[in-house]
């Protein structure tokens, strides 16, 4: 329509009305391509604030299984402490206290794997939507985070001492299946986010053979690398729980600076 009225004022020479007609046709475009821009700018919100929401998710998450993780290792280390005070004194003669040593053993060599849950980040990442979320500064915390952090625990959880080997080889094999099976169950107790059991690794009944508990405990006391590779134990460790403190301070400071962004 607008094509034919333009046709019709240039052949009737009416310049007032060819000009107004293309002021028309070029007002019209301009709201066009802003409504477009518009459009495509309240998208990019939405699909900013979703994919904020979903990291925001992601990081509550890793915060609850690091809070589990540290319970965790803070019952080990001190379990581990407790084997090191006790080979600085004498052998226990008691059964029970022999047990206690010999369970304390065991569980002080125990790993639970942790590491940020990188599946959103790398969804974004792959599909190029990180921009929609982060800035550069906040792009290279997110990697830090996610990135960095990850090759730290990789280290630190493969390059682990041989304590646990060790107390393997010096504990009776019909010791470690029973301590396995009654141990277990409380290990794998925590596992949803944000519960977890007042203790991990309740109290076991010996077993009946009580020559078998005095053995370990005896092959344990006699070894002249136990208290090495403990105390290389006790390190890592103590390595373990400050990396899990790093890793929650910076999923914590992530969500607080995502939650406040625009």
């Amino acid at each position: 329509m607008i094509l034919r009225s333009i046709t019709k004022h240039v052949r009737d020479q009416n310049w007032f009305a060819v000009g107004l007609d293309f002021l028309i046709v070029v007002v019209g475009v301009f709201i066009g391509i802003q409504v477009a821009n518009w459009n495509e700018a309240r998208t990019k919100q939405i699909d900013a604030a979703a994919a904020r929401e979903r990291l925001i998710s992601d990081l509550r998450a890793d915060l609850d299984a690091f809070a589990v993780r540290w319970q965790w290792y803070e019952e080990v280390f001190d379990v581990a402490r407790r084997v090191d005070d006790a080979l600085r004194t004498e052998q226990p003669e008691n059964v029970d206290a022999m047990w206690r040593f010999v369970r304390d053993a065991w569980i002080a060599g125990g790993e639970w794997p942790f590491a940020p849950s990188a599946q959103i980040y790398k969804e974004l990442q792959n599909a190029g939507d990180l921009d929609l979320i982060a800035s550069g500064a906040m792009q290279r915390r997110l990697r830090d985070y996610y990135e960095d952090s990850a090759r730290e625990i990789e280290i630190s959880l493969t390059f682990k001492s041989s304590y646990a080997d060790l107390t393997h080889q010096l504990i009776d094999s019909r010791i470690g299946i029973a301590m396995t099976s009654c141990l277990s169950g409380a290990s794998l107790e925590p596992s949803q986010p944000g519960t977890s059991p007042e203790v991990f690794y309740k109290d076991c009944p010996p077993p009946d053979n009580i020559d078998l508990i005095a053995d370990s405990a005896s092959g344990l006391y006699q070894s002249e690398s136990l208290r090495g590779v403990l105390n290389a134990r006790l390190n890592q460790l103590s390595g373990l729980r400050s990396l899990l403190e790093y890793l929650d301070r910076q999923a914590a400071s992530l969500v607080s600076d995502l939650e406040a962004a625009p």
